[in-house]
C-alpha cells in the first residue's frame, strides 16, 4: 500500500457512495464477480498494483482504466484533476455514471429569472438505454407536467410582499 493505492481506494469508495442509485459493496463485488472483501480492499487501498479488479471497479464507477493507473501512480491528483483537464466537467460520479448509461431524451436550460445572474437550472431528461420507443414515450409524457412547472420558475418572485 502507498498514497497512490490509498488515494484511488478513497476515490473508489467516494465514487460508489454518491452513486445514485444507491451501489454497495455487496452489489458492486456482485456486479464484478469478486467477494466483499475484494472491494474493502480495494476501497482501502490495500493492492499492488491496478489490476483487471481494480480496472473494472473504477469503469464500473465511472472512472477510465487509465485515470484509476495515474490515480495508483501519484500522477493525478486532486488538485490536477481541477485544473489539467478543463475539458471534463465537475461532475459528481453519480451524476456521470448516469449520464453515460442512460439515453437522454431530452435537455435544457431553464433560466431562474430575467438576468443571467439570478441563475438557471439544467435539465437532462434520461431513459434506460435499451428502453423501446413506448417506454420513452411514456418516460417522455411524464416529464411534462414538471416541464412546465420548472419553466414557470422564471417568472415568479421569491420576494415576500410587505404587508
Amino acid at each position: 500500500m502507498d498514497d497512490g493505492t490509498k488515494e484511488l481506494g478513497s476515490r473508489l469508495q467516494v465514487a460508489r457512495e454518491a452513486r445514485r442509485p444507491r451501489l454497495t459493496q455487496p452489489a458492486a463485488a456482485e456486479a464484478l464477480g469478486v467477494s466483499r472483501t475484494t472491494i474493502q480492499n480495494i476501497e482501502s487501498g490495500d493492492f499492488i498494483n491496478v489490476n483487471k479488479t481494480v480496472r473494472r471497479y473504477a469503469e464500473l464507477l465511472g472512472m477510465t482504466a487509465d485515470q484509476a493507473e495515474r490515480i495508483a501512480r501519484g500522477e493525478q491528483t486532486a488538485e490536477k484533476d481541477q485544473s489539467a483537464d478543463t475539458s471534463r466537467l465537475p461532475l459528481p460520479p453519480a451524476v456521470e455514471y448516469e449520464l453515460r448509461s442512460s439515453k437522454t431524451l431530452e435537455a435544457g436550460v431553464i433560466p431562474l429569472g430575467p438576468d443571467e445572474a439570478d441563475g438557471h437550472v439544467i435539465v437532462i431528461l434520461q431513459g434506460r438505454k435499451d428502453a423501446s420507443p413506448e417506454e420513452m414515450e411514456r418516460i417522455a409524457a411524464r416529464y411534462r407536467k414538471p416541464r412546465r412547472m420548472l419553466q414557470g420558475l422564471a417568472g415568479e418572485s421569491d420576494e415576500v410582499a410587505e404587508s
